[in-house]
């Protein structure tokens, strides 16, 4: 009798859904592709799809914002929690923008952002999908870290997510500057770019010397 497969050898069914789903909607886009292609694409039924995805609304979600199980990830490789001083933090800071940056450049990443681009406002206002709270959970790691560096005293006291956003605000333009115009200056010169903006944001929110 065969041996049962390990659980590191089992089939990762809901990833395979994920990178067929985002192979379709890349290609088709949200409107041209069923549930029954992305099912047929990864030679699973119907209803073992919708077991992991409910609808295809959801299934774009997913695809598209990296959010499982209402929980979001900077991605492996982030560095470890900010553990300095306020002379480490510009540092801290860049690296987490690089980071950012280096996962945007794969190529897997380029198409994500363009099928949200296309799709995924107008299936905002279609009420479809609930993009402005989707998205607050993939920044919720960002509004962490800046509720922990003001309770510090290393940042201004202020809304935490209003924070995040002005820190990732100039991140979200170098992406779509890699989808327009991958030969920016900006696009070649990313730690140079991570630099400056750090250098901005910490001008308006680092916290004063008493």
């Amino acid at each position: 009798m065969a041996a049962r497969p390990k659980a590191s050898e089992a089939r990762d069914t809901r990833t395979e859904i994920l990178n067929a789903a985002l192979e379709l909607f890349a290609d088709k886009g949200f409107y041209g592709v069923s549930i029954r292609d992305v099912a047929r694409a990864t030679g699973v039924g119907v209803s073992a799809l919708y077991h992991h995805f409910p609808s295809k609304e959801e299934l774009f979600e997913a695809v598209v914002l990296e959010v499982r199980d209402g929980k979001a990830s900077l991605g492996p490789g982030t560095p470890p929690p900010f553990d300095g001083g306020s002379g480490d933090l510009p540092q801290y800071l860049e690296k987490l923008l690089l980071h950012a940056m280096d996962r945007f450049a794969v190529l897997r990443e380029r198409k994500r952002f363009r099928i949200f681009l296309s799709d995924g406002p107008r299936l905002a206002l279609e009420g479809k999908i609930n993009l402005w709270e989707r998205m607050l959970v993939a920044r919720q790691p960002i509004i962490d870290l800046m509720a922990t560096l003001m309770a510090r005293g290393l940042l201004r006291r202020g809304d935490a997510e209003m924070i995040a956003l002005s820190f990732i605000a100039p991140l979200m333009m170098w992406r779509q500057l890699l989808s327009v115009s991958p030969d920016h200056i900006w696009i070649e010169k990313p730690r140079e770019f991570a630099r400056y903006c750090v250098e901005q944001f910490l001008r308006g929110a680092v916290a004063s010397p008493e």
